[in-house]
């Protein structure tokens, strides 16, 4: 009874279980309508990359938000979130610098980390 109340009550939403606030961050950034990239004058090097979508996708699917760097309106004077995501990408260490603003996620700087 319990259950088809549930599947009733919520058969039209999008349910999903992000508890982690890593995760929380990553599907929200991910459920943006727009993703752009401006990046800095440092990272517009790797501007090839996001012409994979693959590595664009990557750091929502795989991505460590470091916590300790990241930006948030509520603790800042900032217009807009920032957030550290780092991955490993073909071998390869990269952190980029993540904005969340209204209706896009944009890539604000990417970095490729050194060994």
């Amino acid at each position: 009874m319990g259950g088809l109340l549930v599947i009733f009550l919520f058969k039209d939403h999008d349910f999903q279980c992000t508890y982690l606030p890593n995760n929380r961050v990553l599907v929200d950034l991910n459920d943006q309508r727009v993703k752009s990239i401006k990046l800095d004058s440092s990272s517009i090097k790797y501007i090839q990359m996001f012409k994979d979508s693959i590595f664009l996708n990557a750091f929502f699917l795989y991505g460590n938000v470091d916590f300790k760097e990241s930006k948030v309106i509520t603790r800042e004077e900032i217009k807009y979130s920032q957030y550290p995501i780092q991955i490993n990408y073909q071998g390869i260490q990269w952190k980029a610098i993540w904005e969340r603003r209204e209706d896009t996620a944009v890539v604000l700087s990417l970095t490729k980390m050194t060994n």
